[in-house]
């Protein structure tokens, strides 16, 4: 692996912008523009007609749905990468399915599923009410008569991997090469979240969403930008990652999570939060003592 010590969003602090071969090429060739560009026509080619018909996308009936929107990310990755080189459309597809991470990276993909363990924990013990299981198989745009495993796989399936392999497992390491890890992670997080605005007029959890509420919206967006960033990173796995975003979509997004005053989904948003910050305290710490940040793709054979 081909290390470069300069700024990761830091001036004088080292970074390692390297990861495996097909980086170096991705970061002369990629095309992180062309990529956003065909990420949004496609998902906004299915969710805008929709919206303007003035359909409502809800938790539990399955249409209509914005489920196919979910895989623009992913196309364009594999168009993007296509127009790269075959070398590097392989390691997208075995990014896609690598699954040999170690039972660390597992933890860490299923932390959000592990923090609702222990929040429901939690409400056991002080005798809250508990929210029923088949609320975590209420989603938008996926029929809840499908039950909990039918409806995480689509989550995870259509919902993670389609968006993940284009945000992690293209645009970031296209924009770290030539940005470093933290500042891509930002720039990923703006992307996603300027992706995500036609679905406010189509998704019925996002229309009642409250104006004074889109800056939390936001903030998650960029701690998750955070988190997977990492994530990838260190396992170079798009499909930890999916498992990771299908995991917080579960614990935060379902019908169990949002129902009434949203506890649920309010703790599940801190946890990641925190999390975020816990990656980004550790990296700043990096930085100023010279060493290399947890953010930075691992070191073949190291950890």
């Amino acid at each position: 692996m081909k290390t470069i010590h300069g700024a990761s969003g830091t001036p004088g602090g080292p970074v390692d912008r390297g990861g495996p071969m097909n980086e170096a090429t991705l970061a002369t060739n990629g095309r992180p523009v062309l990529f956003v560009a065909l990420a949004y026509s496609i998902s906004w080619a299915w969710v805008i007609p929709f919206a303007a018909s003035g359909a409502t996308v809800a938790q539990g009936p399955g249409w209509p749905t914005h489920l196919p929107a979910l895989l623009g990310p992913l196309l364009a990755a594999v168009l993007c990468t296509a127009l790269t080189g075959r070398r590097a459309l392989r390691e997208l597809g075995a990014s896609m399915l690598r699954w040999r991470i170690g039972w660390r990276w597992w933890l860490a993909a299923v932390s959000p599923l592990l923090a609702l363990l222990v929040l429901i924990g939690v409400l056991a013990v002080v005798g809250a009410d508990l929210p029923a299981v088949s609320g975590f198989a209420s989603f938008s745009g996926v029929p809840d008569a499908w039950g909990l495993l039918g409806v995480a796989a689509v989550i995870v399936l259509v919902g993670g991997l389609g968006e993940e392999t284009g945000w992690r497992g293209y645009l970031q390491p296209v924009l770290q090469q030539r940005r470093g890890v933290l500042a891509a992670a930002g720039l990923v997080a703006f992307a996603w979240a300027a992706w995500h605005l036609p679905q406010f007029f189509l998704i019925a959890t996002y229309e009642n969403f409250p104006v004074a509420m889109l800056p939390v919206f936001v903030l998650g967006l960029a701690a998750a930008s955070v988190v997977l960033a990492w994530l990838y990173n260190r396992t170079r796995s798009v499909l930890s990652c999916a498992i990771w975003h299908g995991s917080y979509n579960i614990a935060g997004a379902t019908a169990a999570a949002t129902v009434g005053s949203g506890v649920i989904s309010a703790v599940i948003w801190t946890f990641l939060v925190f999390q975020a910050g816990v990656l980004l305290t550790l990296h700043w710490r990096a930085v100023r003592t010279g060493r290399r940040s947890l953010l930075a793709p691992a070191i073949p054979g190291g950890l």
